[in-house]
């Protein structure tokens, strides 16, 4: 057997099929489900060069990517990730967002999963990594105040049964997505892995999802995958602010897809925080300038420190929202009302110590706490 021929013809038949990808996209033509499954897991194994690479993202950026390109994308993703099965007996949620709106809020969505996971009724698997478009990303946070980002998947399944609460930190789960990341970082640009990040927790039994989107033209795409996630309930979430998570700036336009008697419906529907009786805020209130500046502030919510009322009702309407994902409860006002109780109780904080001192340096903690 002639096994330089093989490697030889794989080789070309490889080639082959790349020049095939680039050139339909460039044809501005969408591919299948198959084909990007194929590039994208190609990729993930190594086997790309970063040329091709580059030609790729660019290619299906700029002809705009489809529902199938998502879907085979993600397919993709979950077939090369590690994977975690908590056991813990409650609906396990995940908040993510896409990130890209540019406008460097604080660490809204992790101060929010913190403080749904404080009150009883929900488990949160909080899925993120390093900033790309922000100031300060969930794991920006947890690694400054102690957690360590490389424990192992067995942890955090752990963490997630025993506090109620885990951060699945991106890279760990997904080692082939580093093959990537040199020209994704070199081009600048958000490409089809930031909009299916979120799409992409490694735990196989989420209940539900909340997933921000800053780009609308999302909330028509990812509602018809969240059948394929196989979540009983999710909220894709717009803020006509631009952020992607609920606003209390703005109003809202939220996608509720759910699981009812076999089948999936949807609806969309318009959240205003004024009808909750929540003050309106303005955006510069809940801006940062600063990685440190966003760490200390979400920590000063999720401690209870009330310096600024606009940072505590915007992470409180988007705790409420978790609860409710996890039919916890029926409305986002009974779900205000628990969370502000938890987060008057010192639950949130509690929690963020229990975590940092099982799976971490909790001596970084005590450091952060004292610039409060």
């Amino acid at each position: 057997m002639n096994t330089n021929n093989q490697s030889s013809n794989s080789f070309a038949q490889h080639q082959n099929q790349n020049h095939h990808i680039l050139k339909k996209l460039s044809e501005k033509k969408n591919l299948t489900i198959r084909e990007v499954f194929d590039v994208v897991s190609d990729l993930l194994d190594g086997n790309c060069s970063d040329i091709f690479i580059s030609a790729f993202l660019m290619t299906l950026l700029l002809k705009g990517e489809n529902l199938n390109e998502i879907i085979g994308t993600v397919k993709a993703i979950q077939s090369k990730s590690m994977k975690i099965s908590p056991s813990v007996n409650l609906p396990i949620i995940d908040n993510c967002g896409t990130g890209g709106d540019s406008l460097n809020t604080f660490n809204i969505s992790t101060a929010s999963a913190l403080v749904a996971s404080s009150c009883s009724g929900v488990a949160v698997a909080k899925h993120g990594n390093r900033s790309s478009s922000s100031l300060s990303g969930s794991a920006d946070f947890f690694e400054y105040l102690g957690y360590d980002l490389d424990i192992e998947p067995n942890l955090i399944a752990q963490s997630i049964d025993i506090l109620g609460f885990g951060f699945i930190f991106a890279p760990k789960f997904n080692p082939g997505l580093k093959n990537a990341s040199k020209v994704r970082k070199e081009l600048g640009l958000r490409t089809i892995f930031n909009k299916v990040g979120p799409l992409c927790n490694p735990c196989t039994n989420l209940y539900g999802q909340i997933i921000g989107v800053s780009d609308p033209s999302l909330l028509d795409i990812i509602p018809q995958v969240i059948p394929i996630l196989g979540l009983k309930n999710a909220m894709i979430v717009y803020s006509h602010d631009g952020m992607d998570e609920l606003s209390n700036s703005s109003k809202n336009t939220v996608v509720c897809v759910s699981l009812q008697d076999g089948g999936y419906s949807s609806n969309k529907i318009i959240i205003d925080p004024a009808d909750f009786g929540m003050p309106k805020s303005t955006l510069n209130e809940l801006v940062v300038k600063n990685k440190l500046q966003s760490i200390m502030e979400t920590m000063r919510v999720i401690y209870g420190i009330k310096s600024n009322k606009s940072r505590e009702h915007i992470v409180l309407l988007n705790s409420a929202a978790i609860l409710l994902v996890g039919n916890t409860v029926d409305s986002f006002k009974d779900g205000l009302s628990i969370v502000k109780q938890s987060l008057d109780d010192g639950g949130p904080q509690k929690k963020l110590r229990d975590l940092i001192n099982r799976y971490g340096d909790i001596s970084k903690l005590d450091e952060a706490e004292k610039l409060l």
